[in-house]
């Protein structure tokens, strides 16, 4: 996660001549990417081993940012797109899953488990944060100083993955993968009510903030923010998911499970409304919605699913939720960058709070019912 690129990533795109609806389409590829390799490297992890899943993973991240600096239109940033896309694949679902069989050898009682997902994202996002600051610093150099400094950092993932000790853990058969794969969707989409309601809610509520994260940089860019200021505002925001992320454990104890999961999908909803009605600095201090629904969607949400899932598929199943995280990113993503484009962001941004206040109503309302009826399913 240290990704010095990160918070100037779009005005360097723009710098290429690129459009907002060919950079929406550059991260569509990158999502149908992940999309088609998601489930089989998943499936890969709990057959293979994580570990060597992961490192192979960071292979192809290493090698994607590595070509960067030779690349300089949309067609060759393609190439950039579709390999870490195959790396993000690889790693995701399999990173959780190695901590989890981890914990289960040490401490199998769930606030063990959420607490060591916030610590992980506390972890994710303090590098983040830090990459952010260093990246907002060396753009006032070049561009191309930014690149090569991920280029160079880019290969660190794949050393450490290659000190990972793997703990055992049960495998599922390696001569039927039509039965495995059976399995899993059954368990998965049709065995509990409130599993797929998490399920359907962790993707949405990823996917609101996560288009956002596309729209950041345009927004600032448009409300004469300094680039220079861009790298500590992406600091600050990331931060936010980190630290948010380590109270939810707190917080629930503290007043339960329902208002965390309002909260959820409340908060990009009044993030949308409130960076498309406000501006400069006040309209940048409602970005901070997303950060919040992000660090407390990631922790209870994740932890959710996660506990809920038997072990022998577990990298499989949180490969499911990234796949039609990026199937829905696929299909959005470019519409918001041609609304961009052709309407202006305030409009695009008001578009976006009704679409995802509508699917509140929907598929929210619903979990939070189910859990109400339910107060122990999450403890």
């Amino acid at each position: 996660m240290f990704l010095v690129l990160i918070p100037v990533i779009v005005p360097y795109f723009i710098s290429l001549k690129l459009s907002m609806m060919e950079i929406f389409q550059l991260q569509a590829i990158l999502g149908i990417t992940v999309a088609i390799f998601e489930v089989p490297s998943g499936y890969l992890a709990d057959l293979w081993g994580r570990k060597k899943t992961i490192c192979l993973g960071a292979f192809f991240s290493g090698t994607g940012f590595s070509i960067l600096y030779f690349l300089n239109s949309f067609n060759q940033l393609v190439i950039y797109e579709i390999l870490l896309g195959v790396a993000v694949s690889l790693v995701s679902g399999a990173d959780i899953s190695i901590l989890y069989e981890s914990l289960k050898y040490k401490n199998d009682e769930r606030s063990e488990r959420t607490k060591a997902i916030a610590n992980v994202q506390l972890s994710k996002t303090v590098s983040e944060s830090t990459a952010s600051v260093l990246g907002g610093l060396l753009v006032t150099i070049s561009f191309q100083m930014v690149i090569i400094v991920k280029a160079i950092t880019g290969w660190f993932p794949f050393f450490i993955a290659l000190t990972l000790k793997e703990p055992p853990y049960k495998k599922m058969d390696k001569n039927n993968h039509f039965k495995n794969l059976k399995f899993v969707i059954s368990h998965v989409f049709f065995s509990d009510r409130l599993l797929i309601l998490i399920f359907i809610n962790l993707v949405l509520w990823g996917l609101a903030t996560f288009i956002m994260v596309w729209i950041f940089q345009k927004y600032w860019l448009e409300e004469n923010i300094p680039i220079a200021y861009f790298g500590f505002i992406w600091a600050g925001y990331n931060l936010s998911v980190g630290i948010v992320g380590k109270q939810v454990h707190y917080l629930e104890k503290k007043i339960g499970p329902i208002p965390l999961i309002v909260a959820v999908g409340l908060l990009p909803i009044a993030g949308y409304f409130g960076t498309a009605f406000l501006s400069g600095w006040m309209g940048i201090i409602f970005g901070f919605c997303f950060q919040i629904s992000r660090g407390i969607n990631q922790v209870i949400l994740k932890d959710a699913l996660n506990w809920r899932v038997p072990e022998m598929f577990r990298a499989t199943a949180n490969s499911l939720t990234s796949l039609f995280f990026r199937l829905g990113f696929f299909l959005v993503g470019p519409v918001v960058g041609y609304s961009i484009d052709k309407v202006g962001i305030s409009t695009s941004l008001v578009y976006l709070g009704l679409v995802f206040l509508l699917l509140f109503i929907i598929f929210m309302l619903p979990l939070i019912k189910h859990v109400r009826e339910i107060p122990t399913i999450v403890k």
